[in-house]
């Protein structure tokens, strides 16, 4: 139950770094069900990588492990982990 809580605080933090850059009206919640990349996700790809690196420095600092989500085949899978903020959770949940 640790590792999901703080794998839950470091997706929310990583979001929270994003949303400084982002304006107002484009905020991001860090629910599970907010979209964050794909068809219904607000992110461009410019915002996803920021949301990448976030989420790989701070996976670095809470468990040591230097992880590489942006993966060419992680990004074409059916179901993108990036698809939204429960997915992302969730597929870190499995790798770590």
């Amino acid at each position: 139950m640790e590792k999901e809580l703080v794998l839950e605080r470091i997706v929310t933090q990583a979001i929270d770094e994003l949303n400084l850059q982002r304006a107002a009206d484009q905020q991001l919640s860090s629910g599970p069900d907010t979209p964050l990349f794909g068809a219904a996700g607000s992110l461009d790809s410019l915002g996803l990588v920021v949301l990448i690196s976030e989420v790989e420095n701070r996976l670095e600092e809470a468990f040591g492990l230097r992880i590489n989500l942006a993966d060419e085949e992680l990004l074409a899978r059916d179901e993108s982990p990036f698809a939204s903020a429960g997915a992302l959770r969730q597929y870190l949940a499995e790798i770590v």
